[in-house]
C-alpha cells in the first residue's frame, strides 16, 4: 500500500488521471525543454531533475548572461548555473502530487473494496470452498483419467466377502510418482493385511539396500491417503477398511537443539506409535533399533513387532521394513499374526569372479537371507580393498542359526575365513577367533595319551594346570 500499485488501470478514472501525470512528465519536460531553447536560443540548455531540488533548467555558465527575465536562479554550480520558471515550479507541484494522490486514491478504493468484502464474508468463504474443493477433485479426476487410476473400496462391514475387519489390499498397486516418472519401468505388487487368505496384520519386510523396501511401504500408505481423500488410486484394485491414523517412522534424524539424539528421536516417535496406534490405524516403520548397539537393537525390534502383532486384537496394520532378520522367526512364532516378505534379487558371478546382483523390486512371501550391504558400498564406490576386507570380517562374523524361536543366535566365526584373512592381510590379526600360541598349549599337542597310564595322565594334566593359572 505505500508503493501503489495494488488497483489495476481502467477501475478509476481518478486513479488513471494521476497515474498518467506520472506517466507522461518525461515527454512533457522534453517538449518544455524543445520550447525554450528555440524561444531563446539557448543550445545547450537542458531540464533535469534530482530529489534534493526538484525540477530545474540547467544553463552553462558561459550562456548564464543570456538567461531570460523568467528564469529565477535556484543553483549555483562550478560551470554552471541552474533556474526555475513559473511554469516548471507548477508542473512540479503537479506530478509530485500525483505521486501522492494515486497512492490515497488507492487507499481509499481498497477499503471500499474491504468494507464490501466484509458484508459478504459469509459467502465469499463458501465461494472458496467450493472452488478449493471443485480444483482438488478436478485434478483426482485429471490424474485419474490420464493415468489409468481405478476407483478403491472403502468399508467398514467386516463380514465383506475376503476381507476381515480392518484390512488392507491392494493389488498392482503402483507409488503415484514414480510411476509416472519410471514409465514403464516402475515394477506394480501386491499388499495384502487381514484378508482371510492372508490374515496377518503386520508383514516383515526383508530385503537388501537399495531393493525398494522403503518405496513400497510409503507406496502403500500413499494409496491410503489417495483413497480416503476421494481419489482414484494407481492399482489394479484396492480395497480398505476405513483408517483413523497412518504413524510412521523413517529417516535418522536428530533433535540437538532439544537435547535429542537420533537414537531417542527414534524411540520418541516410536513411543507415540505405540501409546496412539488403534486397530483402524496404518503403521509403517522403516528400520528400528538402528541408531544403538546391535542386541540392543534387535531386542527393541523384536518386542515392538511382537506388541503391534498382539495390540488391540488382531493388531494395527502394520508394514516394517528391516534388516533385523532374525526376527523373521516371529511368522512361526505368531502364526497368523506376522508374516514375511522379501525384495526379490536375481544373484550371479561374473566372468572375473566377483559376486553381482540385480534388484528384481518385486515382493514376495518369506524372508530374505542377506542384506547385501558389503554389495552397494561397492556400488557407491568404496575402495576394493576395503570392501574385499568386509567380505572377509562378514565372513568370520557369520551368525551361526540355532534356537531362532528364543532369539539366542550366537555368533560363531568361520576359522577358515579368518585365516584366509589374516593371510591376506599381513600378519592382521582376526575380530574375534584367532589367539595367542600359549607354551602350555602347545605342550598338551605333544603328550602321546595312548603310552600313559591313567595316573601319569592325571599327573600330566595336574601340572599343566598349574602352569596354565601361573604362565603368562
Amino acid at each position: 500500500m505505500r508503493d501503489g500499485g495494488l488497483i489495476r488501470d481502467g477501475i478509476d478514472p481518478q486513479l488513471d488521471q494521476a497515474r498518467a501525470l506520472e506517466r507522461d512528465a518525461g515527454a512533457w519536460l522534453i517538449d518544455y525543454q524543445t520550447k525554450l531553447m528555440e524561444e531563446h536560443d539557448l543550445p545547450s540548455m537542458k531540464v533535469g531533475y534530482n530529489k534534493v531540488f526538484g525540477y530545474y533548467i540547467e544553463l552553462p555558465a558561459a550562456q548564464a548572461a543570456r538567461a531570460p527575465d523568467i528564469f529565477t536562479r535556484k543553483q549555483t554550480l562550478k560551470n554552471a548555473e541552474r533556474y526555475i520558471t513559473p511554469e516548471l515550479k507548477d508542473f512540479e507541484d503537479k506530478v509530485l502530487g500525483a505521486s501522492g494522490q494515486a497512492i490515497d486514491r488507492e487507499r481509499i478504493l481498497f477499503d471500499k473494496l474491504c468494507q464490501q468484502a466484509r458484508s459478504v464474508l459469509d459467502e465469499l468463504g463458501s465461494y472458496a470452498h467450493t472452488v478449493g474443493q471443485l480444483d482438488v477433485l478436478c485434478g483426482f479426476g485429471d490424474k485419474a483419467h490420464h493415468r489409468g487410476w481405478v476407483r478403491p473400496t472403502i468399508t467398514t462391514d467386516s463380514a465383506q466377502e475376503n476381507h476381515l475387519e480392518n484390512s488392507l489390499e491392494i493389488i498392482q498397486g503402483r507409488h503415484p510418482v514414480l510411476d509416472e516418472m519410471l514409465e514403464q519401468r516402475f515394477v506394480p505388487n501386491d499388499c495384502t493385511l487381514g484378508t482371510k487368505d492372508s490374515p496377518p496384520h503386520l508383514a516383515l519386510l526383508t530385503g537388501p539396500n537399495m531393493a525398494g523396501k522403503s518405496t513400497y511401504i510409503r507406496q502403500c500408505a500413499l494409496l491410503v491417503v489417495l483413497a480416503q481423500a476421494g481419489s482414484f488410486v494407481p492399482a489394479q484394485s484396492m480395497t480398505l477398511a476405513v483408517t483413523d491414523r497412518i504413524f510412521t517412522r523413517v529417516g535418522a534424524d536428530d533433535a540437538l537443539h532439544r537435547g535429542l539424539s537420533t537414537f531417542m528421536v527414534e524411540m520418541t516417535e516410536t513411543a507415540n506409535i505405540l501409546n496412539n496406534a488403534t486397530a483402524s490405524s496404518l503403521i509403517i516403520l522403516d528400520e528400528i533399533g538402528r541408531g544403538t548397539s546391535t542386541l540392543d537393537g534387535l531386542s527393541l525390534a523384536w518386542a515392538i513387532t511382537e506388541h503391534l502383532a498382539q495390540a488391540h486384537g488382531s493388531g494395527p496394520r502394520t508394514l516394517f521394513a528391516t534388516h533385523y532378520h532374525e526376527i523373521t522367526e516371529l511368522e512361526e512364532h505368531l502364526e497368523n499374526r506376522v508374516k514375511n516378505l522379501n525384495v526379490a534379487v536375481k544373484e550371479w558371478t561374473s566372468e572375473d569372479g566377483v559376486q553381482e546382483i540385480a534388484f528384481l523390486h518385486s515382493i514376495r512371501p518369506g524372508c530374505a537371507d542377506q542384506s547385501y550391504g558389503v554389495h552397494v558400498a561397492r556400488l557407491a564406490g568404496v575402495p576394493t580393498s576395503v570392501t574385499t576386507r568386509a567380505a572377509e570380517v562378514l565372513e568370520s562374523l557369520s551368525v551361526q542359526q540355532g534356537d531362532r524361536i528364543d532369539a539366542k543366535s550366537i555368533a560363531s566365526t568361520n576359522t577358515k575365513a579368518v585365516a584366509k584373512a589374516n593371510k591376506d592381510s599381513a600378519g592382521q590379526m582376526g575380530l574375534f577367533t584367532e589367539f595367542v600360541n600359549h607354551p602350555v598349549v602347545n605342550e598338551l599337542r605333544e603328550v602321546k595319551l595312548d603310552d600313559m597310564t591313567p595316573m601319569q595322565a592325571f599327573d600330566t594334566l595336574r601340572t599343566l594346570q598349574d602352569r596354565a593359572s601361573t604362565d603368562s
